[in-house]
C-alpha cells in the first residue's frame, strides 16, 4: 500500500486551515483549573487478532483461487508466524546440496468478529509482513505493502460488516529476479535470511470518533516528540500532532500535550490549543512544552521515562481520542574528534550488533524472546544497539528506552540498489522510491523513542568507483530523505574496507560526507590482514581524511565454534567462511576469536575520537549460504550462541570491561582435552589482582595494571598427565571471586610433542602409514617462519578436492588435516620444551607447489647438528603434494628441542613434527 505521505515531521508547522489557536501552559506540576488532569488510561479500542489463523502455502494460488478457496483443510495458526521457522533458523550442517531456506507465498486467512459499529474509525494494523503483503477485506483488495520490516495500516472503517468478517493476507518472500518486480526492493540480498509471513502482531484499532489523531501516517503513532532543548534541569519538548478529521462537518477541538511522571501520575508540564477543523481536514498542530525541574534520560544510569500524553477533544470537552507514549527528554550530541556526549557528558558507547532472529523460531519470536535478549545485552553491559540491517520492532526499541541503550536504527538496504548491476539507476526501477518510503515508514514509527540516536541508511553497499555507480546518489538522497523527517538525528552509512587480497586500499567510491558521519565494518584478522595494529591505523587514516565528520566501527569481530580449539593463535590462519557448503570442517577455533576481539577492542579504547563500536554479533543468527564452525547455516560471530543458551568466552571479555559487576572467568574453558603440557592460560577480570592455581598450588599473581583491557595473561603454564584443575581466584575490594576448569592432558602426549605445523587447529588426528594414529596440536613452539600466502576466506590450505598420494586416500579427509597446511621460510626454528633425554624425532614433508626437483632443497639441524642434508621433496616423492616422512635421533640436555630448518635453494618447509620418547 502506498499511503499518503503528509508534511513531514520536521516542519510540524500549524497549517493555514487551523484558527483560533490557544495555547494554554501548566507548568511545575499545575494543571489548568477549567480542565481535568492528563491522564493515562486509554480512548482507543485496540483488538488483538493473532489467534485463529488458517495458513496454506502455495505459490501456485491464483488471487481468485486464494479468495474463493475453502480453508478448511489449511493449517490452524497463530501470530506471529513464519514458514521458515524451521529451515531459515536452524544450526543444520548444510552441504552442496542443501536446498535454501524455502522461499514461496504464504496465505493466511481469518474470520473475525469486528464488534459494533462505534462511529468513529477503524484500522487493520500489520506490525510486518514479509516481503511483500497483497490484503483483502470481505473480499475488497485493500491495497499492498512493500517492505518486511515496517507496520501499515489500512482504513476498514466503511468495510467492516457486522458479525462475521474475512481477512485475508498473501505475504510473498521470494527472491525477485529482475528489477521492477514487486520483491526488488531493499533488501535485495544479505548475509542473513528474509523469513515469510506475519511475522509479528496484527490487531485493528479503533477511534469512537472519526476526528482523530492520525492513524493513516505511514504506520506512525501520529504525536511525535522531541526534546528541543536541554539546559540544566530545564528542557523544551516539542511535540508535533497530526490530526485527520474524516467527518462530513467542520468542527472545533482542542489538542492537549501533556509531560507527566513515569507512572503517569504528576503532570510535569501541559499545553493546549483550540483548532478548527474542515472536513476531510488533514492538519499538523505543534506545540512546546517548557519543563522544569526535569528528570533526564541518561542512558544506562537512570533511563528515565516520562508519559507523554496527546490528547484531543471536541467542542463539548469529551476526549475523542488520545496517544500515550514513554518519552525520555535527552540530547545527544556527536563530536568529531571526542566521541559522543548525552546531555552534555561524554559517554563512550560501545555494544553490539543484533538481528532480531532466535533458533527454531527465525523472525517470528515473542515478547519473552526478546527480553531474554536484552537481558543477555544488558548483563554484558553493552550501553549501544545497532539493529542490523532493517527495523526492529516497537517492542524492541521499546526495551531499549527502558535499559537506556542508544540504538542506530537500520533502513535495509543492503549490498546493492539493482538486479542488473550498478550501473542500473535506481530511481527508474522504482527502487529509489521504495527505500526512501521505507526510510520515511522507519523514521515516524521509531521517532518517540528515547533510544534512538542515529538512523544509518544502508549498510555495505557495492558498485564500481565514483564514476560509474548507482551507490553515491542514492545515499545522498536518503540522507536527505532523513533529514527532512527528523533534522535533529544522526545519520550514517555502514561502508565496507575495500582491499585486493590482504592489500588495503584507497575506497572506490568517496562516501564520506554523504552522510553525517561515517561508520565502517572492519574484520582485521579474519577476513584479511594479519598486523595486531591495522585496523588502528586504519580509523587513524580514515579520521585524517575526514577530520569534522563523526567516525563509527559498526561491525567487527570473528566467529567460532565451541568445539573449535587452538594452542596458539599465532599458529596457523582462520578458515573465516565458507559459503560453498563444501563437506570438509571449517574451523574457527573459539580461542582465536578471542584474541581478534581482544585486539580490536585495544586498539579502539585508544581512540576517543570514535562515535562508537558495535560487535558483530551479540548473537549467532540465521545465514542460509555459510557452511562454517561446528555448526551450519549460521552466522557464528555472535558473543552468544544462536539459542541465547551460552555465553562464549568473549562475552566475558567485554563484560568485564563494561559491567560493574565483578568478572573473574577462565578463557578456553571448553578446550578440555589438550595435547600439550604447556598451556597458555587467559583469564578475563575486573578485580584488583588475579591468582592463579595448578592442582591447588599459586603458579602467578597478576595486578590489574598487569592485565591490559582486562586481560590476564599468564603465560605458558605446566600440566601434569591427567586431570589438571586451574583455579582463577580474582580479588574485588572486600569480595573475591573464582572460578575453575578441568583440562586433560593424556599421558602419551605428557610424554610426546605432536605438531601439525601452519594449523591453527588443536586436536588433529593422525591416521595413516607414515605417522600412525596421533592427536596433533596447533602449531607452537616456532620463534619465526611463515605461513602459506591466504587464497581465500575457506581455502586454508589445501583444498579438500586435491588428491594427496602417499596416505592411503584419494583426498584429504578430516585425519589427514595434519598434511595439509605448513610452515616454510628461508631460516626457521622451533624450540619445543620436553624432559631431558633421547627422542625419535619425525618430520612430515609435503610439496605443495614446485613441481621440478632441485627448486626446493632445504637442510634440518637438531640440537645443533645437522639431522637432514639437502633435503628435496619434489626428488623424494617423485610428485607434487605427496606425503613423506624422515626420522632421526635427538639427544635433549636443555629442557628444549631445537630445530631449525635452512633453505640451500629456496624455501625450507615442513607439514608436521612429531617428538617420541625413546
Amino acid at each position: 500500500m502506498h499511503q499518503h505521505a503528509l508534511h513531514p515531521i520536521a516542519k510540524a508547522i500549524l497549517v493555514a486551515s487551523l484558527t483560533a489557536a490557544l495555547a494554554v501552559g501548566c507548568g511545575g506540576g499545575g494543571d489548568d483549573p477549567a480542565a481535568p488532569a492528563a491522564t493515562i488510561d486509554q480512548v482507543r479500542t485496540v483488538t488483538d487478532l493473532t489467534r485463529n489463523w488458517r495458513f496454506v502455502l502455495d505459490d501456485s494460488l491464483t488471487d481468485d483461487q486464494a479468495l474463493g478457496a475453502n480453508t478448511s483443510n489449511w493449517s490452524s495458526v497463530s501470530l506471529p508466524h513464519t514458514w521458515n521457522a524451521g529451515d531459515a533458523a536452524t544450526t543444520a550442517q548444510s552441504t552442496p546440496s542443501t536446498p535454501e531456506y524455502l522461499r514461496s507465498v504464504g496465505w493466511y486467512q481469518l474470520d473475525f468478529d469486528a464488534g459494533p459499529q462505534t462511529g468513529g474509525t477503524r484500522w487493520l494494523q500489520f506490525d510486518a509482513a514479509s516481503i511483500t503483503a497483497d490484503v483483502w477485506l470481505n473480499g475488497v483488495k485493500l491495497g499492498q505493502h512493500r517492505g518486511a520490516f515496517t507496520a501499515f495500516r489500512f482504513d476498514v472503517t466503511n468495510l467492516l460488516k457486522p458479525g462475521r468478517n474475512v481477512l485475508v493476507v498473501k505475504t510473498d518472500n521470494r527472491r525477485a529476479t529482475r528489477d521492477g518486480e514487486a520483491n526488488a526492493i531493499a533488501p535485495l540480498s544479505g548475509d542473513f535470511n528474509m523469513s515469510g509471513g506475519l511475522y509479528r502482531g496484527v490487531s485493528l484499532v479503533s477511534t469512537p470518533n472519526k476526528a482523530h489523531i492520525a492513524l493513516g501516517d505511514l504506520g506512525g503513532p501520529g504525536i511525535y516528540a522531541r526534546t528541543a532543548s536541554v539546559s540544566g534541569t530545564s528542557a523544551v519538548v516539542n511535540v508535533a500532532t497530526k490530526l485527520e478529521n474524516a467527518l462530513a462537518a467542520a468542527g472545533s477541538y482542542t489538542v492537549t500535550a501533556s509531560l507527566l511522571d513515569a507512572e503517569g501520575k504528576t503532570v510535569k508540564q501541559s499545553v493546549s490549543s483550540a483548532v478548527a477543523l474542515r472536513p476531510g481536514e488533514k492538519a499538523t498542530v505543534s506545540q512546546d512544552l517548557n519543563v522544569a525541574d526535569v528528570r533526564l534520560w541518561q542512558g544506562l544510569a537512570d533511563p528515565y521515562l516520562h508519559k507523554l500524553v496527546v490528547e484531543l477533544k471536541d467542542g463539548a470537552g469529551t476526549s475523542i481520542d488520545k496517544v500515550v507514549r514513554d518519552f525520555g527528554v535527552r540530547e545527544m550530541r556527536f563530536d568529531p574528534n571526542n566521541g559522543f556526549f548525552l546531555n552534555g557528558r561524554s559517554v563512550p558507547l560501545h555494544g553490539v550488533n543484533m538481528h532480531q532472529d532466535t533458533l527454531g523460531k527465525a523472525w517470528a519470536v515473542s515478547h519473552e524472546d526478546i527480553d531474554r535478549s536484552f537481558e543477555l545485552i544488558k548483563e554484558v553491559g553493552a550501553n549501544t544497539l545497532r539493529m542490523a540491517h532493517y527495523p526492529h520492532s516497537d517492542y524492541a526499541v521499546a526495551q531499549a528506552d527502558k535499559l537506556g541503550l542508544v540504538v542506530m536504527a537500520e533502513l535495509p538496504y543492503v549490498n546493492s540498489s539493482a538486479i542488473g548491476g550498478r550501473t542500473v539507476d535506481p530511481e527508474t526501477t522504482g527502487f529509489a522510491e521504495n527505500a526512501r518510503e521505507q526510510l520515511r515508514e522507519l523514521i515516524r514509527q521509531k521517532y518517540n523513542n528515547a533510544s534512538l540516536g542515529i538512523w544509518s541508511v544502508g549498510n555495505e553497499v557495492q558498485g564500481g568507483d565514483d564514476s560509474q555507480n548507482n551507490v553515491r546518489a542514492m545515499f545522498k538522497s536518503l540522507h536527505d530523505t532523513a533529514k527532512a523527517e527528523d533534522p535533529g538525528r544522526l545519520t550514517t552509512l555502514a561502508n565496507q574496507i575495500n582491499r585486493s587480497g590482504d592489500v588495503i586500499r584507497p575506497d572506490a567510491i568517496t562516501l564520506t560526507g554523504v552522510t553525517d558521519s561515517f561508520s565502517v565494518n572492519r574484520y582485521f584478522q579474519w577476513y584479511y590482514g594479519q598486523s595486531e595494529t591495522q585496523l588502528g591505523e586504519n580509523l587513524d587514516q580514515i579520521h585524517a581524511a575526514s577530520p569534522t565528520q563523526p567516525i563509527g566501527v559498526t561491525e567487527y569481530g570473528a566467529g567460532s565454534g565451541l568445539t573449535h580449539h587452538t594452542d596458539n593463535v599465532r599458529g596457523g590462519r582462520v578458515c573465516s567462511s565458507d559459503t560453498s557448503g563444501a563437506t570438509r570442517i571449517c574451523y574457527q577455533p573459539e580461542g582465536y576469536a578471542n584474541y581478534v576481539h581482544e585486539k580490536a577492542y585495544e586498539q579502539m579504547v585508544q581512540r576517543p575520537y570514535l562515535m562508537g563500536t558495535w560487535i558483530w554479533n551479540m548473537f549467532d543468527f540465521g545465514s542460509g549460504n555459510r557452511h562454517e564452525g561446528d555448526i551450519g547455516q549460521t552466522n557464528t560471530k555472535g558473543i552468544v550462541t544462536f539459542g541465547r543458551d551460552v555465553k562464549k568466552d568473549v562475552f566475558f571479555f567485554y563484560k568485564a570491561n563494561w559491567s560493574q559487576a565483578p568478572v573473574t572467568y577462565i578463557a578456553e574453558r571448553r578446550h578440555t582435552d589438550r595435547v600439550y603440557k604447556t598451556a597458555q592460560v587467559k583469564v578475563y577480570s575486573n578485580a584488583a589482582s588475579v591468582a592463579l592455581r595448578v592442582n591447588g598450588v599459586e603458579v602467578a599473581r597478576k595486578t590489574a595494571a598487569e592485565c591490559p583491557v582486562k586481560v590476564c595473561n599468564f603465560g605458558e603454564v605446566a600440566l601434569a598427565a591427567g586431570v589438571n584443575t586451574i583455579t582463577a581466584v580474582g580479588t574485588h575490594g572486600s569480595e573475591t571471586v573464582s572460578d575453575f576448569v578441568n583440562w586433560n592432558l593424556p599421558a602419551k602426549n605428557a610424554t610426546n610433542v605432536y605438531i601439525a605445523a601452519g594449523q591453527l587447529t588443536s586436536g588433529l588426528v593422525s591416521s595413516d602409514p607414515l605417522l600412525g594414529n596421533n592427536v596433533y596440536g596447533s602449531d607452537n613452539y616456532f620463534l619465526n617462519g611463515d605461513l602459506p600466502p591466504l587464497s581465500g576466506r575457506s581455502n586454508v590450505g589445501l583444498s579438500a578436492a586435491i588428491a594427496i598420494n602417499g596416505l592411503g586416500t584419494t583426498t584429504i579427509p578430516e585425519k589427514g588435516r595434519v598434511w595439509d597446511m605448513w610452515r616454510e621460510g628461508t631460516d626457521f626454528t622451533y624450540e619445543i620444551p620436553v624432559a631431558n633425554g633421547s627422542y625419535k624425532v619425525t618430520l612430515g614433508f609435503l610439496e605443495p607447489t614446485v613441481t621440478a626437483a632441485g627448486a626446493r632443497v632445504f637442510n634440518v639441524n637438531a640440537e645443533g647438528a645437522t639431522a637432514i642434508a639437502n633435503m628435496d621433496i619434489f626428488q623424494s616423492t617423485g610428485a607434487i603434494r605427496t606425503a613423506t616422512a624422515r626420522s632421526f635421533t635427538a639427544t635433549v640436555t636443555d629442557g628444549k628441542l631445537t630445530l631449525n630448518f635452512a633453505g640451500v635453494q629456496g624455501r625450507a618447509i615442513v607439514s608436521n613434527i612429531a617428538v617420541e620418547r625413546q
